[in-house]
């Protein structure tokens, strides 16, 4: 991905932003000593199926359906270019907002686990 990101590269980037700011107000609200500049508490959540997640639903069902778009999205990209080195793509995408891309990488490799691997 060099250039401009194509559209579904902007979509991912438009995602992640939605959850990375849900992930921080709810580490703030959570634990009023969180500081802005460290990660959000919630990084044990599991990896992404291509499941319903009913408990993500029901806890936060924002930030859960923009995962699954993202998980969505993962695929689609996988499909159009199986031969790309998908965690370089996946970095490049989260460094589309260099202050959140630790946050971002994270929201990305929990979504697209398993997308492009050997039995994907």
């Amino acid at each position: 991905m060099s250039g401009s990101a194509t559209p579904i590269e902007a979509a991912a980037d438009a995602l992640l932003r939605i959850v990375v700011t849900g992930e921080r107000e709810r580490s703030a609200a959570a634990n009023p000593e969180w500081s802005k500049g460290r990660p959000w508490a919630d990084t044990m959540a599991p990896p992404a199926t291509d499941a319903l997640d009913v408990p993500g639903i029901v806890a936060d069902p924002v930030g859960t359906a923009c995962r699954a778009e993202l998980r969505r999205i993962g695929h689609a990209l996988h499909a159009a270019n199986p031969d790309e080195d998908f965690v370089a793509l996946s970095v490049e995408i989260a460094e589309m907002d260099p202050s959140h891309a630790g946050w971002r990488a994270i929201v990305l490799e929990m979504a697209w686990h398993g997308i492009g691997g050997p039995s994907a």
